[in-house]
């Protein structure tokens, strides 16, 4: 009798280990969805963690915030009366509701903003990130800071998270992973810690 409970206990042991190390290979470990340091280079080239974030597959469109706004590059006839007039290199582009207008003959195109150019008020709707301690504004594919009283457009900073692209980004896929490029900027499609969805900025995937 001792010993058939001798070999009950054993049985039963074995039996708990096998599915203790099935629900371990069952688990999620999330290699589709790697969580990722963002890094940027610091002063003297050393590396600087700025953000961990989870690659995911985006959900919804990548303009979705700025969908009701003319894609990037488009050639327009005309741009809103109230358009502000902003002389910037010797050139008079037009600024209304965070997009920007160059002048090309006598139609306009939505264009990149200038580095260096400053406004005296942020559009509505912008969105603030911090990185690296530092507070950037951003808004239809345009980070700004604030600099004395106004609002100066600046690089993307590295590690940056943002919600939307204005229409006129590219789709690449670099070992299976999905980016996006919009003015030789490359996003990451991530999820926040509010499982919001995200872009992300990085370095060049290539």
């Amino acid at each position: 009798m001792k010993k058939f409970i001798v070999y009950f206990v054993t049985l039963v042991f074995i039996m708990a280990c096998f599915d203790a190390n099935a629900q371990r290979r069952q688990h999620p470990n999330k290699r589709n969805n790697k969580k990722v340091a963002v890094v940027h280079k610091g002063p003297r080239g050393n590396k600087v963690v700025v953000a961990k974030r989870r690659r995911v597959n985006r959900t919804r469109v990548v303009n979705y915030h700025y969908r009701h706004l003319p894609r990037r590059g488009a050639l327009v006839t005309s741009i809103h009366s109230k358009a502000l007039v902003v002389n910037f290199g010797g050139v008079r582009y037009r600024y209304h509701s965070g997009v920007w207008y160059k002048p090309r003959g006598n139609k306009w195109v939505v264009f990149r903003s200038p580095i260096g150019i400053r406004i005296n008020v942020l559009p509505t709707g912008y969105r603030r990130c911090m990185v690296a301690n530092r507070t950037y504004y951003y808004y239809y594919g345009t980070y700004y800071i604030k600099s004395n009283d106004e609002y100066e457009v600046v690089s993307a900073p590295v590690g940056a998270e943002v919600g939307s692209l204005p229409d006129g980004y590219n789709t690449i896929t670099v070992n299976g992973q999905e980016y996006y490029e919009l003015d030789d900027i490359y996003y990451m499609p991530s999820v926040d810690d509010n499982n919001e969805e995200i872009l992300v900025v990085v370095d060049n995937p290539n």
